[in-house]
């Protein structure tokens, strides 16, 4: 294979500390370099035997990391095609949350893993079925849940199966979450992985949930706009919050189809609490609106007043990291896999909604244009956010 050299963009990479005009260089799938100081002007082309793609004003990231995904179609009613929804719009690795349970899990390796391009990770439900139907709660009846299993079909997959995943909301375990949560958490300790738990509609508030919560694991949904969620009554963060993050707990976005508000996310990034991974929950039910794809979601990110480094870094080196793939993706390292993504910062206006009723206008919108897979490259096509194709605006990488 020919090597291949991004050139003349501005290289983004928060997990090595890396903001410059630079090239990076891939030979073979894997990544030999960015050079920081041959930006050059990236003129599209060959040069010898080495394919060079114009990257001039666009941003040169790591692939995009989506921690919360469903990607089981045809079995979950969530399901979506990994490869048209999340490498398609700059995702190079994907993690699935749950869509799959111990009995069902072979068959998302088989029908889904092993046939995309798309990195696929996953957190395993506690639910031995996983996420099938919205008719009945998959925890409704606990006898679905099988700590034994999950901890098998984990020892089984260790390649792909990175926690364990747990829905609280009332309407998969009914009012009282704690029997759910302690058999999720004995499959997640006996295999010394993350505990990743949904915490929107749970009965109890956030604050019954996080002492039970350590190092690593996760709180996804963080910013919904339901009762019982991050912010007291004052509209302050909860202490067992701020409490939380300090002894290492994550906390997720999780967009979702009724995930996120706005209000709620500004509210916690004015008073210093940021998340510390934003994930889509790109679904069956979402992809069409609010959700749109991962990059819509970090553009609102951006929009609440994020810088875009943090931006970006909770979207590849975080991600990585709560995953235990620190050494093999989110960063532009050598020797890693070549998985980048090139983005354009468009300006302009674009109405878009949260998921709790509110829109606001963006003016500044992350819009995919290639992604390179194990070196692979592929220019995208406009995104299916209303009004991005006929509203170029400016573009351009600004800061």
């Amino acid at each position: 294979m020919s090597g291949l050299d991004i050139a003349g963009g501005r290289v983004l990479d928060p997990g090595r500390g890396i903001d410059a005009t630079a090239t990076v260089s891939i030979a073979d799938g894997v990544i030999t370099g960015v050079d920081v100081t041959g930006g050059g002007d990236g003129a599209r082309g060959l040069a010898g035997d080495r394919q060079v793609i114009d990257a001039a004003g666009l941003l040169v990231i790591p692939g995009l990391v989506d921690v919360h995904t469903h990607l089981f179609p045809g079995v979950s009613h969530y399901g979506i095609e990994p490869d048209a929804h999340c490498l398609g719009r700059g995702v190079t690795t994907a993690v699935d949350a749950g869509s799959s349970g111990a009995q069902t899990f072979p068959g998302l390796r088989r029908y889904v893993i092993e046939r995309s391009r798309t990195r696929v990770l996953a957190f395993l439900n506690i639910a031995v079925q996983g996420m099938i139907s919205r008719l009945v709660g998959e925890l409704e009846d606990i006898r679905w849940a099988s700590p034994g299993q999950a901890i098998a079909r984990a020892r089984e997959n260790p390649d792909l199966i990175v926690g364990i995943k747990v829905r609280l909301g009332y309407q998969m375990v009914g009012n009282d979450p704690a029997p759910a949560l302690r058999l999720a958490r004995e499959a997640a300790d006996a295999l010394g992985l993350p505990l990743m738990v949904h915490v929107i509609d749970m009965r109890p508030a956030l604050d019954w949930l996080l002492p039970y919560l350590g190092r690593g694991d996760v709180v996804t949904h963080c910013f919904h706009g339901n009762e019982g969620g991050i912010l007291g009554a004052d509209g302050r963060v909860i202490p067992a919050a701020v409490t939380a993050r300090e002894r290492g707990v994550l906390f997720d976005v999780g967009h979702g189809e009724g995930s996120f508000a706005y209000r709620v996310a500004r509210s916690a990034l004015a008073q210093g609490f940021a998340p510390d991974t934003i994930s889509s929950d790109l679904h069956a039910h979402n992809v069409d609106g609010p959700v749109f794809d991962q990059a819509t979601t970090l553009s609102k990110l951006l929009h609440l007043g994020m810088a875009l480094e943090d931006v970006i870094r909770a979207a590849t080196s975080t991600p990585a990291a709560a995953v235990r793939r620190e050494d093999r993706i989110g960063t532009l390292a050598a020797g890693r896999e070549a998985d980048v993504s090139l983005f354009e910062l468009r300006e302009g206006s674009w109405p878009l909604p949260d998921a709790a009723g509110a829109t606001e206008t963006v003016e500044r919108l992350l819009v995919p244009r290639m992604v390179i897979r194990a070196g692979h490259a592929r220019e995208l096509a406009e995104p299916a956010v209303p009004g991005v194709a006929s509203a170029r605006g400016t573009g351009g990488a600004g800061r």
